[in-house]
């Protein structure tokens, strides 16, 4: 391994949290129905089933699947993760959110938009993993700059991206302060009356 490869990822979010972003990033809709489920880590085919119309998220260890990423696939994970949302003056990294783990609990989930998604992803890992877990940056770097037009590139980074974005630190990031309860409410401001004003008028109204 180089001098300077990333440090090993560790699991930063329980499946609690990683399921509940599967709802928020755009989700699980066959409810109740079961799924065959393929994983590298067991060689062949698990009987998996998803939470149905009543999902239990109180108790996360529960999940009816098993997660499917390999250590490997894991850090891989957390690699690209990063190259899309690296660390800055003002936000933490994707790996250090958990984006990796959200990344393993998608491909892992038996419903249509994860089976579809699992194929794509799982073999996109495996293969950037032999390219950047022992390189050097400047060849890490390489690696993952080939592979931006490939469907395997565009879908990882829309769950990257997306996961992101729905923690508070990434909607610190963007400016984001819905949510948050209002004093009072001192209504639109004049310039914004006047423009409604004038659009109005163009409608004869």
């Amino acid at each position: 391994m180089s001098d300077d490869a990333p440090k090993p990822y560790v699991s930063k979010i329980d499946r609690r949290t990683a399921i509940t972003w599967i709802g928020v990033v755009g989700a699980a809709t066959a409810a109740a129905a079961g799924v065959v489920v393929y994983g590298p880590k067991t060689g062949g085919k698990v009987e998996a089933k998803g939470y149905g119309t009543d999902p239990n998220l109180v108790e996360p260890a529960k999940a009816p699947w098993p997660r499917i990423l390999t250590p490997d696939q894991l850090q891989t994970a957390a690699i690209l993760a990063d190259y899309i949302l690296p660390a800055s003056a003002t936000a933490p990294s994707a790996s250090a959110l958990g984006i990796p783990d959200f990344v393993d609990e998608w491909v892992s989930a038996p419903y249509p938009d994860q089976v579809k998604s699992r194929a794509v992803i799982v073999k996109g890992l495996t293969e950037l993993g032999r390219k950047v877990l022992k390189a050097n940056a400047a060849d890490r770097a390489a690696a993952m700059s080939a592979i931006l037009a490939t469907p395997f590139f565009i879908s990882f980074r829309k769950l990257t991206i997306g996961a992101y974005y729905t923690t508070k630190e990434g909607f610190k990031d963007i400016g984001y302060i819905g949510n948050v309860a209002r004093v009072s409410d001192p209504g639109p401001s004049e310039a914004v009356k006047a423009a409604l004003e004038r659009e109005l008028k163009k409608l004869g109204l």
